[in-house]
């Protein structure tokens, strides 16, 4: 059974050769270019919302191997977050 995610996990990805610091919290998923204050932000319901309205009910054809729960979808672009 998984954890349940009560705090914020923070944890540092690269992307195309740049430092990224990914933040998991209850509220929702942040990304920010390492050395920087903003960032993308998109909650958990906005994240859903996105991907049932492109209709991503299980794994999709363009993304093998990723599925419905957010990985690897659209990003949401800091659309309403509530999370800071």
């Amino acid at each position: 059974m998984p954890t349940k995610l009560e705090k914020t996990v923070k944890r540092e990805i690269d992307i195309d050769g740049q430092p990224f610091t990914v933040a998991i919290s209850p509220e929702g998923l942040k990304i920010t270019q390492k050395g920087f204050r903003k960032g993308q932000e998109v909650s958990w319901k906005s994240l859903l919302e996105n991907s049932q309205a492109d209709g991503a009910t299980t794994t999709t054809s363009a993304n093998p191997g990723m599925s419905a729960r957010g990985e690897g979808g659209s990003s949401g672009g800091g659309q309403d977050s509530g999370f800071r």
